[in-house]
């Protein structure tokens, strides 16, 4: 493996360490997609969702890679995290038009320990991402995201007490495209950065 490629400050001995916190965090957004179809919760997916983008964030801080290498790695994420966004979405809209069972109760166990284990990662990532050049990364995750997640906890609790299905639904639209519409920039803004670079 090149070294030119990962930061000097990484031993080899962490690469393997690496590799299976990348196999995590994709594995963990598969499975909150998987669960999502089991409870019919759209918000579960949502949270997971939320912590991949923190996961990834955590993962470039980690690394430290020059900066065409995170250039690329912003572009690869977002335009995974778009997908996922595009996804959710569409799985909104079927359940929208379709109806069916939400199983809160399942749900939003998962639902709260991901509000848990988003907030443990955003406090690790901000303490990375101390600096001037993090400032928009520590803006996202020490405010945005957690607020955020938090939200989703709180419309799910409330779909557990009064049974509105659709507000599950229509939250997992709203955050989906919010997160899908971030994404978008952030895909755009890596691809004219590495097109920069590249010249």
């Amino acid at each position: 493996m090149n070294s030119t490629l990962l930061s000097p400050t990484i031993s080899r001995s962490s690469y393997i360490l690496l590799i299976v916190f990348m196999i995590a965090s994709v594995l963990s957004a598969v499975t909150y997609w998987q669960f999502a179809q089991y409870t019919g919760c759209m918000l579960v997916f949502g949270q997971g969702v939320l912590q991949l983008i923190v996961a990834m964030l955590l993962l470039v801080l980690w690394i430290k890679p020059a900066r065409k290498w995170q250039l690329l790695a912003q572009f690869l994420n977002s335009f995974f995290v778009f997908l996922l966004c595009g996804l959710l979405i569409n799985e909104s809209y079927i359940r929208w038009q379709e109806g069916g069972t939400v199983v809160t109760s399942a749900a939003l166990i998962t639902t709260l320990l991901g509000f848990c284990a988003l907030v443990l990662l955003c406090h690790l990532l901000n303490r990375l991402s101390e600096g001037p050049e993090h400032l928009s990364t520590h803006r996202l995750t020490s405010s945005i995201l957690p607020k955020l997640s938090g939200v989703l906890s709180l419309v799910l609790l409330i779909t557990h007490l009064t049974g509105w299905v659709w507000l599950d639904i229509a939250a997992a639209f709203l955050t989906a495209s919010a997160l899908g519409v971030v994404a978008l920039f952030f895909l755009i803004d890596g691809y004219w950065n590495i097109m920069e670079v590249d010249v």
